[in-house]
């Protein structure tokens, strides 16, 4: 049996969790046996895709984090430390778009600073906050995941 194919125990946080590829992730992380602790920055939405996947028998937990926001990142690592001690699997899936048929000299700046935050400064947040929970497992891992769309996509 492949490596994928087999289950695994452990504890995994997806960022961005609620919605397209990071639910879908959430959705197989828990399908091969791990506990996933579904992240968003509305807790309405991560409860919502968390009790539609615990509905299939699914162990996923919602957790809110805005990773563009140090307390919300921390309140949610304390979290994990106090229920789980570890954490086996970090996907940084979280991102914000910005518009690309802007030209260099017409972009908005404040966009662009809050896009960066998200993408740039929110993972790299993420990664300081969660680490040393990575350092916990015995084969903790850190993946990112960038969606990156065409104009008129």
């Amino acid at each position: 049996m492949a490596a994928e194919e087999r289950d695994v125990s452990g504890v995994a946080l997806v960022t961005g969790g609620a919605r397209g590829i990071g639910f879908e992730v959430v959705r197989q992380l828990a399908q091969r046996g791990m506990t996933v602790i579904l992240g968003a920055r509305d807790l309405a939405k991560a409860s919502a895709a968390a009790e539609e996947l615990s509905g299939d028998g699914l162990d996923v937990r919602a957790g809110t984090i805005d990773v563009a926001d140090t307390a919300s990142v921390r309140e949610l690592a304390d979290w994990v430390t106090g229920g789980f001690g570890r954490l086996d699997v970090l996907v940084n899936n979280a991102a914000a778009f910005a518009d690309w048929s802007e030209t260099a000299s017409g972009a908005d700046l404040e966009n662009s600073r809050a896009v960066l935050d998200t993408n740039l400064f929110g993972t790299w947040r993420v990664c300081q906050a969660f680490l040393p929970l990575i350092r916990q497992s015995e084969h903790g891992r850190i993946m990112h995941y960038r969606r990156v769309l065409s104009q008129g996509a």
